[in-house]
């Protein structure tokens, strides 16, 4: 590798080194992400809004956070 390949397994290392090191972010996101998959958390149609708003936010975070977006 020449330091700019990007490698499956590399990504997997990175994606779970990241996920360690920001656990709080990874178990809320988890959390939203159960909820948003409960049929009657989305019958609350602005309720699931806030959800996707929550996990969008976090989702925003880490790009930010590692400088992409």
């Amino acid at each position: 590798m020449d330091g700019r390949t990007v490698t499956h397994a590399g990504l997997v290392e990175a994606g779970l080194a990241n996920a360690r090191e920001h656990r709080d972010d990874m178990a809320r996101w988890l959390a939203l992400e159960v909820l948003l998959t409960d049929p009657v958390a989305l019958e609350d149609s602005e309720l699931a809004e806030r959800l996707i708003a929550l996990q969008d936010r976090i989702e925003a975070l880490a790009r930010a956070r590692h400088g992409v977006g």
